[in-house]
Parts: C-alpha cells; sequence; structure tokens
C-alpha cells in the first residue's frame, strides 16, 4: 500500500467545526484585550447613555446639534474608529500567533483542530516549519478574498484541502485514521449554525417584503 493511500484526509466539516473553536477563542483573547487597552470612556453612567440616546435621536431626525452633543459624536466616532483599528491588527497578529505556534508545534494542530482529532501536514506528512506554517496563515486569506470559494474547495476535492493548502502545500489529515468520523456535538455545532442561517435567511425575506409592502404604500 503506497503512501496516498495511508492518508486520512479531514473532511469539510470537521475543518469548518475546528476553525469555529479556533475564531471562538481568538475572539475571547481580543475581547479581553479590547477591554483592558480601551476601558470605559464614560458612556456607561445612566446620564451619559441618556445623551447618546439623545444624540441618536437627533441625528435620525435630522435636528441641529447642541455644542455637547457634537462634542460627544466626535469623541464616540474617534474611539469607535481607534477600536475598529486596534482589533483588526490585533486579530491578525493574535490569530498569526495562534496557528503558527500551534501548527508547527509538536501537536500539529491548533486547539480546535486537536478536539476535532486531525492535524496539519505537509506533502509527505511530516510536521510543518513555522515559516510554512505563516505561509500558510497568509495564504488564508486568498480563500477568504474568493469569496470562501478557497474554503469550498475542501469540500470538492477528493483530497479535502483548501485553497491555501494547495499555496502553502500543507494537507489537514485525521489524527487516527480508523476513526475519522466528527464527533456528535461537533454536527450540533454544525446543525446550529444552519439553523441560525435559515432565520437569518427567512428573516431578511421578511423584511424586504415589509419594506417592498411600505414603499408601494406611498
Amino acid at each position: 500500500m503506497n503512501q496516498i493511500a495511508l492518508r486520512s484526509p479531514a473532511g469539510f466539516w470537521k475543518r469548518y467545526v475546528a476553525y469555529f473553536i479556533d475564531v471562538v477563542l481568538v475572539y475571547i483573547v481580543l475581547e479581553l484585550l479590547t477591554r483592558l487597552l480601551f476601558p470605559d470612556q464614560g458612556f456607561s453612567d445612566q446620564g451619559a447613555a441618556d445623551q447618546i440616546q439623545a444624540l441618536m435621536s437627533a441625528v435620525q431626525n435630522h435636528q441641529a446639534l447642541s455644542d455637547d452633543q457634537t462634542a460627544l459624536l466626535k469623541r464616540t466616532a474617534e474611539s469607535l474608529s481607534s477600536m475598529l483599528m486596534f482589533t483588526s491588527i490585533a486579530y491578525v497578529v493574535i490569530a498569526g500567533a495562534y496557528f503558527v505556534v500551534c501548527e508547527s508545534s509538536a501537536w500539529q494542530a491548533t486547539l480546535g483542530k486537536r478536539l476535532l482529532g486531525i492535524k496539519v501536514v505537509d506533502a509527505n506528512g511530516a510536521r510543518i516549519s513555522a515559516g510554512r506554517a505563516l505561509g500558510r496563515f497568509v495564504a488564508a486569506s486568498l480563500s477568504w478574498l474568493t469569496l470562501n470559494v478557497g474554503h469550498a474547495m475542501a469540500a470538492i476535492k477528493p483530497e479535502h484541502r483548501a485553497l491555501h493548502d494547495y499555496v502553502a502545500d500543507t494537507r489537514v489529515e485525521n489524527v487516527d485514521p480508523d476513526h475519522p468520523q466528527m464527533p456528535l456535538w461537533g454536527w450540533l455545532i454544525v446543525g446550529a449554525h444552519a439553523l441560525a442561517f435559515m432565520l437569518c435567511v427567512v428573516g431578511a425575506s421578511m423584511a424586504m417584503a415589509l419594506a417592498l409592502r411600505a414603499a408601494d404604500q406611498f
């Protein structure tokens, strides 16, 4: 039996659930850092909440803003802009460090992949270097830029390799080829995501229908 036959490529949905777990972990760290570096700006008390509500009402009703409201609007916009820039950069740094360190470690997997029993290997089935792991992380942007077509390749191709796997010459395989099945809790996560997606589609369709009906009444 040749080496190709011995391979046990991880299925698309196992990879999906593993990535979901990893993203949740990264965002938990990111949220903690954001709260630490961007503490409350003084908008949490009742007086400040009333000011923000009044500001929103004035903007929605196209009313002239007072000097205090203008200052509040500027301060809020600056704060949100700073937080957005920080979270964008921090996500790339934190996620990059997390994926590179974990996938090039002895585990050959992130925590999500380890929970699902899958690992990242090179074309020969060996542990990848930190440089290749970094290249794989950077190449993952191609899968996003292709509107997830790069990720969908892992569901279509027999080897279940995504676009960034081809670019980095890596594979995602089952740690135990004799037990490649997705655990039940993994399918529950997939089912919950599918239900949420369907509810969003139904909600968006209903909102669009109501908007069109309201437009016809004018």
